[in-house]
This record gives structure tokens, C-alpha cells and sequence, in this order.
């Protein structure tokens, strides 16, 4: 009885971890959808320094291609491990 939990919980672990690595792989590809939409700041009402601006939507699209990298690598990691 008790090697068949361990196999159960086994394959529950697995099945879990799957089920996490394709949410993340899938996460990172709707970073990626979304980047337009995610990278540009919203200006304030007395306007906003055009250098500034430039900044701001490099730095966004950086973090956020960053993070969808990180995502998607270790969803993969996750899923295909051994």
C-alpha cells in the first residue's frame, strides 16, 4: 500500500510539474503578445520630457523581454527534464 501512494504522489508531481512549465512557457509568449501594449508609460497631464519618455519605454521593453526569456527557459527546463 504504501509504494503505490508513493507512486501515486509520484505522478501527481509530475503531472504538476508539467502543468506549471507549460504555464509559464505560455505566460512568456503573452508577455510578448502584450509588449506593445505593456511598454509605452501613460504621459501626465503637464506632459513629460521627451528623453525621459525614450527611457522609460527602453527600460519596459527590456524588463519585460527579460522576463519572457526567463519564463519561457524555465518552463521548458521544467517540462523536459528527466
Amino acid at each position: 500500500m504504501l509504494e503505490v501512494q508513493k507512486i501515486e504522489r509520484k505522478l501527481f508531481m509530475k503531472n504538476y510539474k508539467k502543468i506549471l512549465g507549460y504555464s509559464l512557457m505560455l505566460a512568456a509568449i503573452l508577455i510578448v503578445v502584450r509588449l506593445p501594449n505593456m511598454a509605452y508609460p501613460i504621459p501626465d497631464e503637464d506632459g513629460m520630457d521627451i528623453d525621459l519618455y525614450i527611457l522609460e519605454v527602453v527600460l519596459n521593453i527590456v524588463r519585460y523581454v527579460l522576463l519572457s526569456i526567463f519564463s519561457f527557459v524555465l518552463g521548458i527546463k521544467i517540462v523536459f527534464k528527466n
